[in-house]
C-alpha cells in the first residue's frame, strides 16, 4: 500500500478536523508497518501524569518532555476512537468538526529562537572542558532552528511523505491542547513489548549515509566510545532491575533515514520486569544518547547552558498496549508546527574528542530528515 494522500484522504480530513479543534490525536506508523493507527480522545483532555508507574494505565498514547523540570509534564491520552489506515467514518469526522470543546482562543505563540553556530560552538567547547576535567564522562547538547512554513504546507501529506520515505523510523504526528503540534520520524527506540517479550537498545555515533551497504561504515574510537557510554548504561539499567537471560546483539550499523548510527540490541522475556513497565522507562530516560552521564550532572550542564527549553524534543512518546503491543521511542528527528512556522530540533553527543565545528554539522545532517522532505 503506497503511503499518498489519495489512498488516505479520509485519515487526511480527520487529521486536519483534529488539528483544527485542538482535538487531541496521534498518527503513528511503527517502523516496517504498513498499517497507520490514529488514536483520537474527544471526550476529555489527556490525563497528566503525575508519576510513569501508575498500574491502571491501560491503552493510549504517552507523552514526555526531555525533563519535567522545566515545567513541561508527561501525558496519557486515552482514546475515545482507534482507527486503522484509512478506516474512518466520515460521519465521525463531521461531528468531530462540529466539537468546540478543545477550541483555544490563542494558539500557542512560538517563543523559541535559532540558535546561532557561535553559541552552539561556544557551548560544545565549554562541554569540552568539563570533560576534560572529569566532571562529565558524557554530554548531549541540542540546538533549534525556526523555519518559515512554506506556502501550500500540508501536515497530513507531510507526514505520508514521511511514512513512504522512512520506512524504517517510528513516524508519527500528534497534538494534545497540553504540548502542541509535534510531527516526527525517530530511528531510536526507547522500549518495545510484544508476545511477551521486551526490546530496548543503546544508539549513538552518527554519519551521513551515502552507501546501500551499511556494512561499508567505519567508526572513529570517539563514535565507538560514546556508543560504549551508552551500551554500559542500558546494561547496568537491567541490572538494577535484576532482569536475567537477556539477548545481546551488536554493536552493528544501523541505518535511520538520512543517517547511519552504531546500535547494539536487548532483548528479554517480559516476566523479567515484574510488571514495571513505566518503572523501568523512567529509569531509562533520559539515556545517555540524549542526556549524558552521570545523569544528574549532565542533566544539570545542559539546564545551565542550554538557551532553549527542549520541550518535547528528547523526551518519548508512543503507543501502549495499541494492538496488544508497546513501542516507545525517543522523540528524534521531529519537529514542533506553529501556525506560520516550525521549529526543529537536533542534537549531538559531546566527548573530550569533540570537535565542535564537526558538532555543528552532525546537528545538521540530523535536521536534514525534516528538512529534505519539506522541500520536496
Amino acid at each position: 500500500m503506497a503511503f499518498d494522500s489519495f489512498a488516505y484522504q479520509s485519515l487526511g480530513r480527520l487529521q486536519q478536523v483534529c488539528l483544527k479543534q485542538n482535538i487531541p490525536f496521534a498518527s503513528y506508523r511503527l517502523p516496517l508497518d504498513r498499517e497507520i493507527v490514529t488514536v483520537v480522545q474527544h471526550h476529555s483532555m489527556p490525563e497528566k501524569l503525575s508519576r510513569m508507574n501508575e498500574p491502571e494505565l491501560k491503552a493510549g498514547f504517552v507523552v514526555a518532555p526531555f525533563t519535567e523540570s522545566t515545567g513541561n509534564d508527561s501525558y496519557f491520552l486515552q482514546p475515545d476512537c482507534v482507527f486503522f489506515s484509512n478506516d474512518i467514518d466520515d460521519i465521525y469526522i463531521e461531528k468531530l468538526a462540529a466539537n468546540n470543546r478543545f477550541v483555544l482562543e490563542d494558539k500557542a505563540a512560538n517563543n523559541v529562537r535559532t540558535t546561532s553556530s557561535e553559541e552552539f560552538v561556544g557551548q560544545v567547547n565549554k562541554a569540552v572542558a568539563v570533560l576534560k576535567d572529569n566532571a562529565l564522562q558524557k554530554v548531549v547538547l541540542s540546538r533549534v532552528r525556526v523555519e518559515e512554513l512554506p506556502e501550500g504546507f500540508s501536515p497530513d501529506v507531510f507526514f505520508l511523505n514521511l511514512c513512504r520515505k522512512y520506512p524504517y523510523a517510528f513516524v508519527y504526528m500528534m497534538q494534545l491542547p497540553q504540548v502542541g503540534c509535534w510531527i516526527g520520524a525517530s530511528p531510536e527506540p526507547l522500549l518495545a513489548v510484544e508476545d511477551g517479550k521486551v526490546k530496548t537498545v543503546s544508539l549513538a555515533g552518527t554519519q551521513v549515509a551515502t552507501d546501500l551497504d551499511t556494512e561499508k561504515y567505519r567508526w572513529t574510537s570517539k563514535e565507538i566510545e560514546e556508543q560504549g557510554i551508552v551500551t554500559n548504561y542500558v546494561e547496568k539499567t537491567l541490572q538494577s532491575f535484576d532482569v536475567k537471560d537477556i539477548s545481546k546483539t551488536g554493536p552493528e550499523n544501523y541505518r535511520a533515514a538520512n543517517l547511519i548510527h552504531l546500535k547494539t540490541s536487548f532483548e528479554f522475556r517480559q516476566a523479567g520486569l515484574k510488571n514495571g513497565f513505566f518503572d523501568f522507562l523512567k529509569a531509562l530516560h533520559p539515556t545517555p544518547s540524549v542526556g549524558g552521564l552521570p545523569k544528574v550532572e549532565a542533566l544539570e550542564f545542559i539546564l545551565e547552558n542550554e538557551k532553549h527549553d527542549r520541550s518535547f524534543y528528547s523526551g518519548f512518546l508512543g503507543p501502549v498496549n495499541i494492538e496488544g503491543k508497546s513501542a516507545v521511542f525517543v522523540n528524534l528527528r521531529c519537529l514542533r508546527l506553529f501556525e506560520k512556522e516550525f521549529v526543529l530540533y537536533s542534537g549531538a553527543g559531546i566527548t573530550t574528542a569533540s570537535v565542535a565545528e564537526k558538532e555543528w554539522d552532525e546537528t545538521d545532517n540530523k535536521m536534514l530528515t525534516m528538512l529534505n522532505v519539506i522541500r520536496s
